[in-house]
């Protein structure tokens, strides 16, 4: 997924953020997911030996014990996969700042941040509002201010991947719309939907075990 794609879906709020990161991340974990299948094998290829034991009561005890050790390391594979995606997602994030789509990026982010406000009036009155930013991004966010026709004073307060935040003067409204912020909101249904998904694909895999024959004894 390209990086204006994503980013076009920062422009819109709630389930269409998770949308986006999570399709990204989704085609990164499908990339985890070879190492894993490697392990996958080695582990079937252990059960189908468990089930040519001579003895049919050890056969079913080993056979239970590797089916739950299994399952104990599919589990612990899964919850690897999920943190890897989500340090990936945090790695692409926290570099984007240098790659030439963030001037748009961060238009984007200021207008969503600006929508917040509604019908208040940004920079005027005896409380006036202000915008919070990083530093490296103060004079691009001016530019975006002096495109956009806004008046608003800009402090480069923030230490950060990216984004802003606006604040009312009175105090009662505070946007933050940075991009640590808006991962930190998205994670939750992230996590919820990567394991959803790893799990649809350890259930592919034990659809293709289970029809998979089984040798007799000999």
């Amino acid at each position: 997924m390209s990086l204006e794609a994503i980013l076009a879906e920062i422009e819109a709020s709630g389930e269409a953020e998770v949308v986006s990161l999570r399709a990204e991340a989704e085609a990164r974990a499908r990339q985890i997911l070879a190492g894993a299948e490697r392990a996958a094998s080695a582990r079937r290829e252990a059960a189908r030996r468990t089930a040519l034991l001579p003895v049919p009561g050890e056969r079913a005890r080993l056979l239970h014990h590797a089916k739950l050790e299994a399952l104990r390391a599919v589990g612990e594979v899964r919850d690897r996969l999920v943190e890897t995606a989500l340090a990936e997602t945090r790695r692409r994030l926290a570099s984007l700042r240098a790659d030439p789509d963030y001037p748009l990026i961060l238009r984007r982010l200021t207008e969503e941040a600006i929508r917040v406000f509604g019908d208040e009036a940004l920079g005027t009155g005896d409380s006036p509002s202000w915008l919070e930013a990083d530093p490296r991004d103060e004079a691009l966010l001016r530019r975006i201010l002096y495109d956009l026709g806004l008046d608003v004073a800009v402090k480069p307060s923030l230490d950060g991947w990216g984004g802003l935040v606006a604040r009312s003067g009175d105090g009662r409204i505070v946007a933050t719309n940075t991009l640590e912020a808006r991962l930190e909101r998205a994670t939750p249904f992230l996590r919820r939907d990567l394991a959803a998904f790893f799990e649809k694909q350890e259930l592919k895999e034990y659809k293709e075990l289970k029809g998979t024959p089984v040798p007799s004894n000999p």
